[in-house]
């Protein structure tokens, strides 16, 4: 295939103040409309602060030098640390960009599904979260290739969750909404038959044997989800909100994370079903941030043994705070510089 030069690549990058009383009174104002099932499913420790974005930027800063732009997308609220007036940094307010409708909003999946409407970001885009830190240099060929999304596609099944697990019911829900559109728009055989390698492809290694052990199903089950930075291209979000604006109209306009959700994967997923992508493995690595691995990932971090790692907490630590200053000593160590996102 003859090289394309990629366009300029962007970030996209949600955060929120959990310490803001007012957004604080304001989404809990909301929360006690919810039954109790949701409300646990949209717990505190989803806006709990950690403490560590201003290590998230010096990892942009060292390891994607190349990045043209990150928009920082917030209810309002600005880091102290951020140097606002730096060329790269674009200030999004989410009344900027989302329609008034669907606002205020404290679902992850509004504030994803609505990226495209951004005024001045590229086609090209790296969606972030403020869990994901880049800690090796990459090259932009690792999120896009000749202008395609680089990722991987491979199958895997949706598994029901246990009940007494609120947060993973919900998103098994809003999955097998994904891929009722995906099935709707694309037939599983024709996709893989037209995009034979991309599909069965020997970078994706042994876990290329999932799709292999689903080749036999008609439509497609769900895909691998890595819970790391996704390459994405604006009019990709375009095109399934042509085909599914009530859908998405419906999804968007839940203020927390609901049973009738869409995410962002849907998009990811039409990328892949499209062929619209370059094969690659991911070389991050997810935790779920425990009493029993904090010390590993803290070596993760210091020793840098991946490219990016994404630290999600999907229940209360008994020692958070320990555990936190733990990470928190290990990005310090790793990025003890500032960043010229910094003040």
């Amino acid at each position: 295939m003859k090289n394309i030069t990629n366009e300029p690549i962007d970030i996209f990058l949600p955060w929120v103040d959990d310490s803001d009383e007012v957004w604080r009174k304001e989404k809990d104002y909301y929360a006690e409309k919810l039954e109790d099932s949701r409300r646990s499913s949209n717990s505190s420790v989803r806006f709990e602060s950690w403490d560590n974005l201003h290590y998230l930027f010096r990892g942009i800063e060292e390891c994607m030098p190349w990045v043209r732009k990150i928009f920082f997308v917030t209810y309002g609220h600005i880091p102290s640390f951020l140097n606002i007036n730096h060329p790269k940094i674009e200030i999004v307010n989410h009344k900027d960009y989302i329609p008034s409708e669907y606002l205020p909003t404290y679902n992850a999946s509004t504030i994803e599904m609505n990226a495209h409407r951004i005024k001045g970001m590229s086609e090209n885009f790296i969606l972030f979260n403020d869990d994901c830190f880049p800690l090796q240099y990459m090259k932009p060929e690792y999120f896009f290739k000749n202008n395609q999304v680089c990722d991987e596609a491979i199958e895997r099944i949706i598994a029901p969750t246990p009940r007494n697990n609120n947060i993973a019911q919900t998103m098994t829900h809003i999955y097998v909404n994904d891929m009722f559109v995906i099935n709707k728009y694309f037939k599983k055989r024709e996709v893989q038959k037209k995009h034979f390698f991309k599909w069965y492809n020997i970078k994706y290694g042994k876990m290329l044997m999932r799709t292999i052990s689903l080749h036999h199903y008609y439509d497609f089950d769900n895909f691998s989800n890595p819970h790391m930075p996704h390459s994405m291209k604006k009019s990709t979000f375009e095109k399934v909100w042509k085909v599914e604006p009530k859908t998405l109209d419906i999804a968007s306009r839940n203020r927390f994370r609901n049973y009738t959700d869409l995410n962002q994967y849907v998009v990811r997923y039409w990328q892949l079903c499209e062929g619209d992508f370059y094969p690659r493995r991911s070389k991050g690595k997810y935790y779920s941030v425990s009493e029993n691995n904090y010390k590993k990932i803290a070596d993760d971090i210091k020793h840098s043994k991946h490219n990016m790692i994404c630290l999600n907490e999907n229940n209360e630590l008994d020692n958070w705070e320990d555990i936190k200053q733990e990470i928190n000593r290990s990005f310090e160590a790793r990025f003890p510089n500032k960043s010229s996102f910094e003040r």
